[in-house]
């Protein structure tokens, strides 16, 4: 049996599941914009015709291998989550501790967050997948912002603001991680969010209050 024909036989969901591998694959080896429709369906072992019965193109595979990405990242935080002490702070912690796991300072992930974070721009299904799941990433950090600065009794707090912050710490963590794994450990990783929070708590959130003046 070819392969095409294996392929046209697997259950929808897995069909795609192996797209999305090849996609990542070939997004790894050349990039976004060397990453054609020819050589992801070479990469699958299926014609080009049957990726497009499933896809208007590339960047609707692509927008799709990001939000299947952005969907393992979120169940295995949340699933850390689940697991922790149900105080705002230990949530956190339980967060960060999940953020430096080995899965996901997998470099097969990390490449794949650069060549997402290289077409954001390029391609609107790309720029809406990423602004969507950005979104889910930001609420969670939110959220757990919110109940901290509650329990604490913090007057005005921005947790939205704050955690558009907390947010750009993880990026750049990882993304320095993937540039140059050796810069600091996954206990480092952790240390410098822990910090971030000591140092959000001596503060008591003053520095995230909601202002409503102009600029």
């Amino acid at each position: 049996m070819s392969q095409e024909a294996r392929f046209s036989r697997l259950e929808p969901g897995l069909r795609k599941a192996e797209l999305i591998e090849a996609t990542l694959v070939c997004l790894k080896r050349h990039g976004f914009q060397g990453a054609s429709i020819r050589k992801i369906s070479a990469e699958a072992g299926v014609s080009v015709g049957l990726i497009s019965h499933h896809y208007s193109g590339k960047d609707e595979l692509v927008a799709e291998a990001y939000r299947a990405i952005t969907g393992r990242v979120m169940a295995l935080l949340r699933e850390a989550l689940d697991q922790a002490a149900p105080t705002p702070r230990e949530r956190l912690s339980a967060f960060f501790r999940a953020s430096f796991c080995a899965e996901l300072l997998d470099p097969k992930l990390l490449d794949a967050w650069l060549a997402f974070w290289g077409a954001v721009k390029t391609a609107e299904a790309i720029n809406q997948a990423h602004e969507h799941s950005y979104a889910e990433y930001r609420n969670e950090l939110g959220s757990m912002l919110t109940s901290l600065a509650r329990e604490r009794g913090w007057e005005g707090f921005d947790a939205d603001l704050a955690a558009i912050s907390l947010s750009a710490l993880l990026d750049g963590l990882w993304l320095e991680s993937g540039l140059n794994p050796g810069t600091f450990s996954p206990q480092q990783g952790v240390q410098i969010c822990e910090a971030w929070v000591e140092g959000l708590q001596a503060s008591e959130g003053k520095g995230f209050t909601a202002r409503t003046e102009g600029c």
